[in-house]
């Protein structure tokens, strides 16, 4: 991908942030930007492919930035304060949250892209919990990973709408005591 395209693109995540999907155009973000939005259409032809390619960039990007599990000597502890850092530096919730509760509303590719987050991050803390606490059976693990997936999405969405990060804290400080 060329660097035109990707601040395309990081021009998408911050309106996303700000407003959610249907809260930007593409003449935004040319302006934004000062390209002419003709350059935004020939990198990305709708508004729907640059919504593919925000929640691909998005999830491989977050993903990366947690590495394997076995990177870490408590990854679950780990995820958590990712979500908490992500929250602190932007002030904003998770990008996949934020489109995930659009999701009635938004196209049938940008849903599946939004699974596969979801997906990929659920397998990501199986694992890590299948490592950090590895006699617990696999209902639990998977139970778990769930559960921690979706109080951190929730707790992050709540602590951006009240403008306070300490609401995750908590959420987190309670997660990392089922993990001991």
């Amino acid at each position: 991908m060329n660097q035109r395209a990707s601040d395309i693109i990081d021009s998408a995540i911050q309106m996303i942030r700000e407003g959610g999907y249907h809260a930007f155009s593409f003449r935004q973000i040319a302006a934004d930007l000062g390209i002419k939005s003709a350059s935004i259409h020939y990198h990305f032809p709708s508004k729907e492919d640059l919504g593919v390619a925000v929640t691909q960039r998005y999830t491989e990007d977050f993903l990366k930035s947690l590495g394997s599990p076995s990177d870490h000597k408590k990854p679950a502890h780990f995820y958590i304060q990712t979500f908490q850092d992500s929250l602190e530096k932007y002030a904003a919730a998770c990008v996949c949250g934020i489109l995930a509760a659009e999701a009635g509303r938004l196209p049938l590719v940008i849903r599946e892209t939004l699974t596969d987050f979801t997906t990929r991050n659920i397998a990501w803390l199986e694992e890590a919990l299948s490592y950090q606490c590895p006699d617990w059976p696999k209902k639990k693990v998977k139970e778990t990973a769930l559960s921690t997936f979706s109080a951190l999405e929730g707790g992050m969405t709540f602590a951006a709408l009240a403008s306070n990060p300490a609401h995750l804290k908590q959420i987190g400080a309670w997660l990392k005591k089922l993990y001991q």
